[in-house]
């Protein structure tokens, strides 16, 4: 009778080593779709702030052609300083590129895939 009830001990908690296995499979199934789709969700937010923002400075660039064009009165002369700026914008987009655009990006991507809320830490076992 012992024998009997060590095979069904043996089997329950092969079944229950089972279920906690599938549990976790799953789990970590869910919580890398939710990071996925988080960093999705930012990387189109990103790009579509980035369109606003060239959409915005292409205004600009009219507005200052406007202006300068009413001062200055030569087309081909604006046209050169409004180059020049532009070249002057790409210039320290590059030479700070790290800072601005490398770092923040790199952050949020290891902020999306590697921090865990505080109540996955403990995996509710206290």
């Amino acid at each position: 009778m012992s024998r009997k009830n060590e095979k069904n001990n043996t089997l329950d908690l092969h079944g229950s080593l089972k279920d906690y296995v599938d549990l976790k499979v799953e789990y970590y199934k869910l919580s890398l779709a939710e990071k996925i789709s988080l960093l999705i969700g930012r990387v189109v937010l990103i790009l579509f702030l980035a369109i606003l923002g060239l959409a915005l400075l292409l205004l600009f660039i009219f507005l200052i052609y406007s202006l300068l064009m009413s001062w200055i009165g030569i087309s081909w002369v604006v046209v050169l300083i409004e180059l020049g700026f532009v070249i002057l914008l790409i210039v320290l987009l590059w030479v700070f590129k790290e800072p601005t655009i490398i770092n923040p990006i790199s952050s949020m991507i290891i902020n999306v895939l590697f921090n865990q809320p505080d109540e996955d830490e403990d995996d509710g076992e206290e």
